[in-house]
């Protein structure tokens, strides 16, 4: 019986991607089937697939989505956005996402996903994201600035850059990550809307500092999570005219044992 050759590795646009709080016993029953629907719908739509030959595979709190890098082709923005959209669905299902956005060699066929596109995806993931957030591999942005597969016909090398920048987010430690907090308000049409999931980012952030109780890698998460969302309220507050209540509702305080900010009157003499 003849073998079927394997698929030939190409450049891909590489996401791993790992959910946390799938396995948080106060999720209800059921909630996991919902969540695994709405990353299908984000990433794995099967008439997309179909179109730009992505594929998706999940395996337990893991996904990993592979996307080929050709003419016409999915496109960097489209995956930042995608993500913006499935962490912004999953926040009030008390789920987050942690991973990365990298440039590799990779092919999909059937059950089987090959390359060292992959493996990098999944090293950024696992050793560099380590908090909530979904990181982009500044190859990949660097492949956008020369390769016009990478951008829309329609766009100068600059405007698709200005639109990727739109979603990205830089962190104190240099890396560029989905800035889904921020982002989500353009999507959405109506800004009352949009402060509802602000307060479901802040309840769930709130629950994950509260259950927290020694300074470890776990609870490291949830203090950059903390300071992330804040961050994301002052620009808010700059944008908005919010009411006391309204403040009080959307901003985190440094209520946790975990967490300090220092008053606004200490000052040096």
């Amino acid at each position: 019986m003849k073998e079927t050759p394997l698929p030939r590795p190409r450049p891909c646009i590489v996401t791993a991607l790992e959910l946390l709080g799938l396995d948080d016993p106060e999720m209800p029953q059921g909630r996991a089937r919902q969540v695994f629907s709405i990353v299908q719908r984000h990433l794995g739509e099967p008439e997309i697939a179909r179109v730009y030959e992505s594929r998706m595979f999940f395996a337990a709190s893991r996904v990993l989505h592979v996307a080929p890098i050709k003419r016409a082709g999915w496109l960097l923005f489209w995956q930042a956005l995608s993500i913006v959209h499935l962490q912004s669905d999953l926040v009030p299902l008390g789920v987050l996402v942690r991973g990365a956005i990298a440039l590799g060699d990779a092919a999909a066929q059937g059950d089987l996903a090959i390359g060292r596109g992959i493996a990098e995806a999944e090293r950024l993931r696992d050793e560099v994201a380590l908090v909530p957030r979904v990181i982009v591999d500044p190859r990949l942005l660097r492949e956008a600035e020369q390769n016009a597969d990478l951008r829309a016909p329609q766009h100068s090398v600059m405007e698709e850059l200005g639109y990727i920048r739109e979603l990205l987010r830089p962190d104190a430690d240099g890396l560029l990550f989905v800035d889904y907090l921020w982002a989500f308000r353009s999507e959405v049409d109506e800004p009352p809307l949009y402060l509802d999931f602000f307060k479901d980012h802040r309840r769930l952030v709130t629950r994950k500092l509260d259950s927290a109780t020694v300074l470890d890698r776990s609870s490291h998460a949830w203090i950059w999570l903390w300071s992330y969302h804040n961050r994301v309220f002052k620009q808010l507050e700059s944008k908005e005219r919010l009411d006391d209540q309204e403040r009080s509702e959307l901003r985190i305080p440094a209520t946790s044992p975990l967490v300090y900010s220092f008053p606004p009157s200490a000052k040096a003499p």
